[in-house]
C-alpha cells in the first residue's frame, strides 16, 4: 500500500465504506472480515492498519454485522 492509498484510506470513514461495498458485492464475507478483525485487535492504535481497524466508523460497522449475522442465526430456527 503505497502512502498515497493509506493516507486516502486513514480518512474516516472511507476505509468502512470499503468493508462495506466488499461485504455487500459479495466479495468478501463475514468469517473473513472478523478474522481481519480478530488479528488486528492486537494493533496498536498507531499502526497502519490499526488505525484503519479502530476508526470509530469502521467498529461501528463490524458491530453493524456482528449483530446483523448474530440476528440471522435467530432468524433461521
Amino acid at each position: 500500500m503505497g502512502s498515497t492509498s493509506s493516507s486516502v484510506l486513514g480518512k474516516e470513514p472511507t476505509f468502512r465504506f470499503v468493508l462495506q461495498t466488499l461485504h455487500d458485492q459479495e466479495i468478501v464475507n463475514e468469517e473473513a472480515i472478523f478474522e481481519w478483525a480478530s488479528e488486528r485487535k492486537e494493533e496498536g492504535k498507531d499502526t497502519p492498519l490499526g488505525m484503519l481497524f479502530w476508526q470509530q466508523p469502521t467498529q461501528d460497522f463490524l458491530e453493524w454485522l456482528d449483530d446483523d449475522s448474530s440476528s440471522g442465526e435467530d432468524d433461521s430456527d
